[in-house]
C-alpha cells in the first residue's frame, strides 16, 4: 500500500575535531558546499516530491520537541525517513529511489554506511514518535542502539562525513571550475579539461617555465592531451581543502592565519623579478588596473541587466551612475600612483592568488598553489608585483569567498539606500595582513585600490549570478571609500 512519507533531517551531532578544523563551530548541516549548506542540498532533493507529506529539520533538543508536536498532528500511517546530517548524499538518483521505496515500508529498516547507521526508515509515524521519545538524548540525537536487530540495507546512497578523508573529498569534489572547465578524477588524481585549449595549454606550460625554486609551491601537471575539440592535463589530488572553505566557516584562527601569511609572503618574496624602466612599469600598471577595468565596463554595458544595475546605483547609493564609480576609481588611482616609490620591476606571479587557489593542511603546514594564470613563454610569467597581493587582499579584506558562497545580504536601509552586509568580522585579519604588507615593503592603500579594480573588472564575468555581481559592485564602492579616507590622513 502506498503511503505518504515524512522526512526528518537531524542536525544535532557535532563534527569531530578533525572535521571541526575545516568547518569551525558549524554543524554538518551548516557546512557550505558551492554556495549552499549541506542541509539545504539534502532538503532540496526531498522537497517537491509528490509522495513527501512533510519535511522537518532540527539541530537541538528544543527544536526536536517542536517537531514532535507537529508530527502528532499528522496521520499515524505515514512512513518516516529520519536522516543524520553526518552523512551526505553520494548518489542523488539512488537516494531518490530509496525515498520512493519508503512509501511501501512494512517494517523498520536501517541504511548502513561504513558500519554506521546513516538513515532509518520507520514503517509508520506512530512507531517513530514512540521510539524517538524513549531514546532521544539531551542534544536531540535519537539513539539507534535499540535498532540493532533491525534489517540493514547497504548501497551507494550516502557517504559518512564523520570520516575526515570522506569529508575532505566530498567538500573538495565540489570546488568550482570556471564555466569553460571540467574536472574529473579519482582518489589519487584530478584531470582538468576544457574546450579552451589555449587556456589549458598555458596552465600546463606555466609550471615548466617557472624558475626552479618556485616549483615547490605548485601542484605539478602531467599527461597533457589535446583532441580536436578540447585539451586536458592531470594533477595529483592533494587531500586537503583550499583556505577559502575554512575561512568562510570561521575555522582559520589568528595564529594559523599568521602561519599562512608567513608562507605566502615567503612565496611572494621568492618570486623571480626583473628590472624594467619606469615607463614600462607604469605601462604594465595602466594596462592592468585602468585598461582592464575600462574594457570590462564596456562588456558590462552590453549586458541586458546593465541599465537595472545603473538605476539601482543611482537610487540606492551616493553615486549617480556606474560610470561615476569608475571615474572615482581612476581619480584615486592617479593619487595612489604618486605614492608608489618602489623600484620599477616585474615579478613572476601566480596571477590568481586568492584563497580558493591555495591548498593548505594545518597539521603538516603543507601549502600548494593551484590554477595559475598560465603562460606559454617566459615573458608571460612576469606581472605587476602588486597583483598577487591584490588577489590575496580580496580574499582577506574584501571577503571575496563569502560572496562566492552566498554569505552576504543586500538590504534597503534608511533613506531607501542599499546596504551590503557580510556576517564576518575580519578586522583582526586585516590588521595582521596590513602589518605583513608593511613589514615586506608593500603599501596597504595601494593594495586595496588595486583590489577594488578586481571587483570592478569581475562584474561582466559573473552576470550568471546578478545578485552576487551587484554585491561585488557595492563592495567595490566600500573599498573606494576606505581608500579615500586613508588618503586624507
Amino acid at each position: 500500500m502506498l503511503k505518504k512519507v515524512v522526512f526528518i533531517y537531524e542536525d544535532s551531532e557535532r563534527p569531530n575535531q578533525k572535521v571541526k578544523e575545516i568547518t569551525g563551530n558549524k554543524s554538518f548541516g551548516e557546512t557550505i558546499l558551492k554556495r549552499k549548506t549541506l542541509k539545504t542540498r539534502v532538503l532540496e532533493e526531498v522537497e517537491g516530491e509528490s509522495f513527501i507529506a512533510a519535511v522537518f529539520s532540527y539541530g537541538n533538543r528544543e527544536e526536536w520537541e517542536g517537531v514532535i508536536q507537529q508530527l502528532k498532528g499528522l496521520s499515524k500511517e505515514f512512513s518516516v525517513v529520519h536522516m543524520r546530517s553526518s552523512f551526505g548524499i553520494r548518489n542523488a538518483e539512488a537516494f531518490k529511489i530509496l525515498l520512493e521505496k519508503a512509501q511501501f515500508a512494512q517494517h523498520t529498516m536501517k541504511i548502513v554506511e561504513n558500519e554506521k547507521t546513516a538513515l532509518v526508515l520507520y514503517k509508520n509515524l506512530e512507531e517513530y514518535i514512540s521510539y524517538a521519545m524513549e531514546y532521544v538524548d539531551k542534544q536531540g540525537i535519537v539513539s539507534l542502539k535499540s535498532l540493532e536487530n533491525t534489517d540493514n540495507i547497504h548501497g551507494e546512497y550516502l557517504v559518512d562525513l564523520g570520516e575526515v578523508n570522506n569529508f575532505l573529498q566530498y567538500i573538495t569534489s565540489g570546488f568550482d571550475a570556471r564555466f569553460f572547465n571540467a574536472l574529473d578524477g579519482d582518489d589519487f588524481t584530478v584531470t582538468k579539461s576544457s574546450t579552451n585549449k589555449k587556456k589549458i595549454k598555458s596552465e600546463y606550460e606555466y609550471y615548466y617555465l617557472l624558475p626552479e625554486p618556485m616549483k615547490m609551491w605548485f601542484v605539478m601537471p602531467f599527461d597533457y592531451k589535446e583532441t580536436k575539440d578540447s585539451a586536458s592535463y592531470t594533477m595529483e589530488r592533494v587531500h586537503t581543502t583550499d583556505i577559502a572553505i575554512r575561512f568562510v566557516h570561521g575555522a582559520v584562527g589568528i595564529e594559523e592565519f599568521k602561519d599562512i601569511l608567513d608562507r605566502l609572503f615567503y612565496f611572494v618574496n621568492l618570486r623571480k623579478t626583473k628590472q624594467v624602466s619606469k615607463e614600462e612599469y607604469e605601462k604594465v600598471a595602466q594596462k592592468l588596473y585602468i585598461g582592464k577595468v575600462r574594457e570590462r565596463m564596456t562588456m558590462l554595458k552590453e549586458n541586458q541587466y546593465y541599465q537595472v544595475f545603473d538605476n539601482n546605483i543611482k537610487n540606492g547609493t551616493e553615486y549617480n551612475s556606474i560610470d561615476q564609480i569608475v571615474e572615482q576609481y581612476e581619480k584615486l588611482y592617479e593619487k595612489v600612483s604618486q605614492r608608489d616609490k618602489s623600484k620599477s620591476y616585474l615579478a613572476v606571479g601566480h596571477g590568481d592568488l586568492c584563497f580558493s587557489n591555495i591548498l593548505y593542511h594545518k597539521e603538516t603546514a603543507l601549502m600548494k598553489l593551484i590554477d595559475p594564470k598560465g603562460a606559454v613563454t617566459e615573458e608571460e610569467l612576469y606581472a605587476h608585483p602588486y597583483y598577487d597581493l591584490a588577489k590575496l587582499s580580496h580574499s582577506i579584506c574584501g571577503k571575496y569567498d563569502f560572496f562566492n558562497n552566498g554569505l552576504y545580504e543586500i538590504k534597503i536601509v534608511k533613506d531607501m539606500k542599499l546596504s551590503l552586509e557580510l556576517d564576518f568580522d575580519n578586522i583582526e585579519y586585516v590588521k595582521i595582513f596590513k602589518e605583513y604588507l608593511e613589514k615586506n615593503g608593500y603599501d596597504y592603500v595601494t593594495v586595496r585600490l588595486y583590489e577594488a579594480s578586481l571587483f570592478l573588472s569581475m562584474l561582466p564575468l559573473h552576470m550568471d549570478n546578478v545578485q552576487k555581481t551587484f554585491g561585488f559592485l557595492l563592495n567595490g564602492i566600500k573599498i573606494l571609500k576606505e581608500v579615500e579616507e586613508c588618503l586624507k590622513d
